[in-house]
C-alpha cells in the first residue's frame, strides 16, 4: 500500500537539486553575523529548510588545519534552534557547534521560531537561507 511518508519527507527535506541559497528571499539576512545574533520568522527562518554558512573573517590566532576546507582549532559558532509548543512553552530542538569554515545545516523540525547564533570573538560569518527553487 502506498505511503504518504515519502511525500511528507520530500517537502520537509527536498533533494539537493531542488534547493538553492538566498539572502533576499524570503527575507534578507544582515551579513556578516558577529557576536550573539537571533534569527526569527521576521528574517525568513520559517520559510527556509536551513542555512549555509561560510567564515568571512577569522582571527589569525584561531589556528587552522589545512586541507580542501579549513577546520579551525577554535570553535566558530554555536547554534540553538527553538520551537514554541501550543501551550506557549519554548523548547530547544537543535544544538550545533562547529569548527568548520563552511557548511550546510538543515532544521530537524520544520518552521522553527528562532535560531540563536553565538559567533565566537573575532569570527564573522556569511549566512544564507536554504530555500526551494
Amino acid at each position: 500500500m502506498p505511503s504518504a511518508n515519502g511525500v511528507v519527507d520530500f517537502f520537509l527535506h527536498p533533494t539537493f537539486n531542488l534547493l538553492t541559497t538566498s539572502v533576499t528571499n524570503p527575507t534578507g539576512i544582515f551579513n556578516p553575523l558577529t557576536g550573539n545574533v537571533v534569527l526569527t520568522p521576521s528574517v525568513g527562518i520559517s520559510a527556509s529548510f536551513g542555512f549555509v554558512w561560510a567564515v568571512s573573517s577569522a582571527p589569525p590566532r584561531a589556528g587552522v588545519t589545512l586541507g580542501a576546507l579549513p577546520t579551525y582549532e577554535d570553535r566558530v559558532f554555536d547554534l540553538v534552534v527553538t520551537h514554541t509548543l501550543g501551550s506557549g512553552l519554548v523548547v530547544v530542538t537543535d544544538r550545533f557547534s562547529t569548527h568548520e569554515s563552511n557548511g550546510l545545516f538543515f532544521w530537524s523540525h520544520a518552521l522553527p521560531d528562532a535560531a540563536l547564533f553565538s559567533v565566537f570573538p573575532n569570527f564573522e560569518l556569511a549566512v544564507e537561507w536554504v530555500i526551494g527553487v
